[in-house]
């Protein structure tokens, strides 16, 4: 009797890619369609989406979230031994249109098509819980990504989403309305000091993680190897933000807008490539 993967070329098989997970994928996006289907027909008919600035971030939010957590299944196939993967290639497709729709509502805020993001996204959240219950294709990127679309979601419903009959007694649009009429505060190349007090304590902390990761005890971590992971963090983020910020005076003869978000931005990004690979390091 043939083999169920032998219809497969081996290089696909070695990377989890067989008949039987590419079913379960299906399954599992046909199941993610009909919820979406239902969560946005129930959005439409009870929910008011104002299409405001942060209806824009979250869009940005969900896509940085969805390509980072892209960037973990494909580094985890290819450099971790084979078979020792948590993530999975099939997922990939409906990661993909997901990251699509989030991308368009990046580009634009029309109430309708926030509206489908978010019951996709949701409908995600819940095939992620059902399927770690119920199968062996979890893996803690994944329960990760999950937690933090989830908030991504909730600060959506707080700042975008009312029912229908709060809408009619207080308008939420009106109130989050820019005014056109508004002074723009000036823009400056730098950080105010509760930025960088936030991020020198956040680079601290993600540098005890990362020991705590390669296998030490918090007790024996060195304070020097820490302030030394630390300020490397530190120095890759203003060096990755420094690069735009200056093409972006040298163009326009202004400071780059909203210059804070892109440096925390940048941050996660330098983060994630310290934390992965300490992770990658550890397993193989």
């Amino acid at each position: 009797m043939p083999s169920p993967t032998g219809a497969l070329p081996p290089l696909l098989v070695s990377r989890g890619i067989g008949l039987a997970a590419l079913g379960v994928a299906y399954l599992i996006f046909l199941a993610t369609a009909l919820l979406t289907a239902g969560g946005f027909v129930a959005v439409r008919h009870y929910l008011v989406i104002s299409p405001n600035r942060w209806a824009r971030d979250y869009g940005i939010y969900a896509c940085w979230l969805i390509t980072t957590l892209l960037i973990a299944i494909v580094l985890e196939n290819e450099l971790l031994p084979r078979g020792s993967a948590t993530t999975h290639y099939v997922a990939i497709p409906q990661l993909l249109v997901l990251l699509g729709l989030h991308a368009w509502i990046w580009r634009r805020q029309d109430p309708w098509l926030v509206g489908l993001g978010a019951s996709a996204a949701a409908a995600t959240i819940v095939m992620t819980a059902v399927t770690v219950l119920g199968t062996r294709l979890h893996g803690a990127a994944y329960g990760v990504t999950a937690v933090m679309l989830a908030i991504l979601l909730t600060l959506l419903w707080r700042q975008a989403v009312s029912t229908k009959h709060g809408f009619l007694t207080s308008s939420i649009y009106i109130g989050s309305k820019e005014t056109l009429d508004a002074t723009t505060a000036p823009q400056t190349p730098w950080l105010g000091l509760p930025q960088w007090v936030a991020l020198v304590v956040a680079s601290v902390a993600l540098a005890i993680g990362n020991s705590l990761l390669k296998g030490a005890a918090l007790e024996a971590i060195p304070a020097a190897e820490v302030a030394t992971q630390s300020l490397l963090q530190l120095s890759t983020t203003v060096s990755v933000s420094a690069i735009p910020a200056a093409g972006y005076w040298f163009m326009r003869r202004a400071w780059m807008p909203e210059l804070t978000r892109f440096v925390w931005l940048a941050w996660m990004v330098v983060g994630f490539a310290f934390t992965y690979g300490n992770y990658l390091s550890r397993w193989s």
